[in-house]
């Protein structure tokens, strides 16, 4: 018996249509501009501490669950990511320092070495209560369901059972690898069970390296219990997230957030040269929604930028195959 089988599985259409985001006039194309925002800054500072691809792909899975239902202008797409990877990696063995993450977080935000210990004392001291007050929105709002079953042991299995051919052995294992890594800046995870997105990733895989899938398909899909049509749409999903590569808007906002009186996340920007400049003021009003605050800038260009390199970056080797 696979693992996840009746939790936190919807149609994609109900994905994309009941999004709490609707009802902020956050539409699909944005909503996805921002799943990708957040997966690529977890990738980041992930990447920081050297954690290994199941905390990532936990922290990732988290932050596609809270946006099922929390709304993206309520919530900030930077702290969430990062209270998610806090908490993945408590999950998977992996545990950070919370002062330690606070001020990478902040770094990799604001491209800039916090060094001096002062400093990173100040920047803790301002942003733990928010790092725990999200944390705890973050556990309510997934009823503390932490379970998260990922595809990767599934696919090792397979690739055991049925890569015997030398040549092949060399190729398919980082590309299959590749794709399951890359499914999770979609929604995938919250349309199939590990073994549909571990099969996924082993066919596209074998039609990348052109393996003869039309004599195998019917042992494979019955070793991963998974259709064609399964298949199909994993490859067409796929196929999307590697073609999609607009331009991204550095005018969003976002940055670092505070809870606010709906216990929501709130945007609340902070200047980047100064984050203690600041302090005192209040992004929340008395109905919990968000108010401007002048002199202030509203989001991290360059953070955008680089999200727009990784959705670059994103698109090897599949575009080979997405199109056929």
């Amino acid at each position: 018996m696979f693992p996840g089988e009746d939790r936190w599985y919807f149609s994609r259409e109900e994905i994309e249509n009941n999004s709490p985001s609707r009802a902020d006039g956050i539409d699909l194309e944005e909503e996805t501009r921002l799943r990708k925002y957040y997966c690529s800054f977890v990738k980041d500072l992930a990447s920081r501490f050297n954690l290994k691809p199941a905390t990532v792909a936990t922290a990732m899975v988290l932050c596609h669950r809270f946006f099922l239902r929390q709304s993206h202008a309520k919530n900030d797409k930077w702290i969430i990511a990062t209270v998610c990877l806090f908490i993945a990696a408590k999950v998977e063995s992996t545990p950070l320092n919370l002062k330690t993450l606070i001020v990478t977080s902040n770094e990799i935000l604001y491209t800039k070495v916090i060094a001096a210990a002062e400093q990173k004392q100040e920047v803790y001291e301002r942003y733990k209560e928010l790092m725990l007050s999200g944390e705890k929105l973050v556990l309510s709002t997934l009823n503390f369901d932490l379970t998260v079953d990922l595809p990767y042991d599934i696919l090792i299995k397979a690739m055991q059972k049925y890569i015997l051919d030398e040549t092949t052995q060399a190729e398919f294992p980082s590309i299959a690898w590749k794709f399951v890594q890359d499914s999770f800046w979609t929604t995938l995870c919250l349309q199939y069970q590990p073994r549909h997105i571990a099969a996924g990733a082993f066919f596209f895989a074998a039609k990348h390296i052109k393996m003869d899938i039309q004599s195998n398909a019917e042992s494979w899909c019955r070793h991963f219990d998974t259709t064609l049509h399964q298949l199909n749409d994993f490859r067409l999903q796929m196929g999307e997230l590697y073609r999609k590569k607009k331009p991204i808007p550095t005018s969003t906002t976002g940055s670092i957030g505070e809870t606010s009186n709906s216990g929501d996340v709130v945007q609340q920007p902070v200047p980047t040269d100064n984050p203690a400049s600041s302090q005192g003021a209040s992004s929340s009003a008395a109905d919990g929604s968000v108010q401007d605050m002048e002199g202030v800038e509203r989001d991290s260009p360059d953070r955008e930028a680089r999200d727009n390199q990784e959705d670059s970056r994103v698109r090897d080797p599949a575009a080979e195959t997405s199109g056929d």
